[in-house]
């Protein structure tokens, strides 16, 4: 199991993403197609296929190359200024035909998967405020020029649909620190804050609220539908790496059940269970073997303290995560992290 296993093709992002890169790329006067070979895509297939998929390891590459390009750490603002909605299949036009900003902001963490499913998309709720939340996996790498386009796309967005900007109160996100950061303030013209927690947009539900500009109620229905088809065939996936990634996912804040999983995927805790048998395998042996992908990932490639990763892989105490892992590994973690510090 080698580094990039967290970065498999189970995690991918829509290739509108590498597409709208390439016209801010372009927009920069850098020719986008040879930087796009450089990281293993083939843009002209891309641009042929906007809804097709790209893995998410290619797609953080690209976006390392483009900031290189560009020498700007802010190029990820610019990019989603060229993320246009109807490049994003129907989920844009669906936001669009959303009787107001609000329940179209409400309606992204459902069909958050069309656009990259490396990520958890949440909502929180103030009586004043709505955050939109990203945060992304634990072992899988995504790039802060990306979370910042997605929340530079989410404005432009939002001032199509009521006219202007004012809805975002505050944008909190996990990043480093830029070189200056009045290109965020510019942005999003509100207080930015650096090194946060979690990647935040919040936002007015007070503006949110009044009523969309550009609503289109009948379109509405028909475009819903072709989102659910769209995810439909992109979740052609096994049960098996829908579980798989619904344990990732969960990982992040809680400790992942079978009916937290079910519930994910709109079914009953006995249906998954089915449905996994019918592969052969369950939810079990599939929390186990995505605990060992993450143990192997971060022992390998990080410095955090075994009790970090103990807790961050839900055990409820180091000794029974090293009693697993010698059980998987036949060493215990810190030996396997010295094995592999001295093999490297």
């Amino acid at each position: 199991m080698d580094s990039d296993t967290l970065n498999s093709a189970s995690y991918t992002t829509i290739a509108a993403w590498s597409l709208a890169i390439a016209r801010a790329l372009s927009v920069s006067n850098i020719e986008p197609k040879a930087l796009f070979e450089r990281v293993g895509l083939d843009l002209g297939a891309l641009e042929a296929q906007p809804s097709g998929r790209v893995e998410i390891h290619k797609m953080t590459r690209l976006w390392q190359a483009a900031e290189q390009a560009s020498a700007s750490d802010a190029f990820g603002l610019t990019v989603g200024q060229y993320a246009f909605p109807i490049h994003f299949h129907s989920l844009g036009r669906l936001m669009m035909s959303c009787d107001s900003l609000a329940q179209a902001f409400e309606a992204l963490p459902e069909y958050s998967a069309l656009v990259s499913n490396s990520g958890q998309i949440r909502l929180q709720r103030t009586p004043q405020w709505l955050g939109f939340t990203i945060s992304p996996l634990n072992g899988v790498e995504i790039s802060e020029l990306a979370i910042d386009a997605f929340f530079s796309s989410l404005m432009q967005q939002g001032k199509q649909m009521v006219g202007h900007g004012h809805f975002v109160r505050k944008v909190e996100l996990m990043r480093s620190e830029p070189k200056s950061l009045q290109p965020w303030q510019d942005c999003f013209g509100c207080p930015v804050v650096i090194n946060a927690v979690d990647n935040c947009m919040w936002m007015d539900r007070s503006v949110l609220e009044q009523t969309s500009l550009t609503k289109d109620p009948q379109l509405a229905e028909s475009n819903e539908l072709a989102v659910r088809q769209y995810l439909h065939n992109m979740q052609a996936l096994s049960w098996r790496q829908k579980t798989s990634q619904g344990i990732h996912a969960s990982l992040l804040n809680q400790e992942p059940t079978a009916a937290k999983i079910a519930q994910m995927y709109n079914i009953s805790e006995r249906s998954l269970g089915r449905y996994l048998q019918l592969e052969g395998t369950g939810f079990r042996e599939l929390l186990k073997l995505k605990r060992q992908e993450l143990a192997h990932h971060y022992l390998i490639n990080t410095d955090m303290p075994i009790s970090l990763l103990s807790d961050t892989l839900g055990y409820s105490s180091v000794s029974n995560f090293t009693r697993s892992f010698k059980s998987w590994r036949g060493m215990s973690p810190s030996q396997y992290r010295q094995v592999a510090d001295s093999s490297a």
